[in-house]
């Protein structure tokens, strides 16, 4: 049975190596914005893996989400929808810090701002896998998610 991965992503470049890299035993799902991230795990859901670049198109989100997240939409969407427990396969009462921290481990976050998010951030990025987007990223993206998957 292939295993799940969700790459939120506007690149279609870093989708489709991920695609040719992970081979025919992961089902890729891409979604470019908040919105269709948010599709995505309604209809596709449960996800093994999330593949989220912090930078992607901020349709999807409220005005004042646009401002406070600038540069950092994909986020905003994990925050505030998929840690949230209000999307259907990730659906929960109240605050559920056990089911924020499994997510957390099954999440790879892929930018070219992954500095500037681990300083800003800093209290709340146990759990993730960072990976700043320069040469040779896409082979510890494609680790990381094997990692997780296997």
């Amino acid at each position: 049975m292939s295993k799940k991965v969700l790459v939120v992503e506007d690149d279609l470049g870093v989708f489709n190596m991920l695609q040719k890299e992970l081979g025919l035993s992961f089902d890729l799902t891409r979604a470019r914005t908040v919105a269709e991230a948010i599709g995505a795990v309604e209809e596709n859901g449960p996800f093994d893996c999330f593949v989220v670049d912090l930078s992607i198109l901020n349709s999807g989100l409220q005005k004042e989400e646009k401002i406070k997240y600038q540069r950092r939409e994909g986020y905003a969407f994990l925050k505030h929808y998929l840690w949230s427990g209000t999307l259907a396969h990730y659906e929960w009462e109240g605050d559920n810090r056990e089911k924020v921290d499994a997510l957390k481990s099954k999440t790879i976050i892929c930018s070219r701002h992954a500095d500037e998010f681990k300083k800003e951030f800093r209290s709340e990025i146990a759990g993730l896998k960072i990976v700043l987007k320069n040469s040779g990223f896409e082979k510890k993206v494609v680790d990381f998610v094997k990692r997780i998957c296997l």
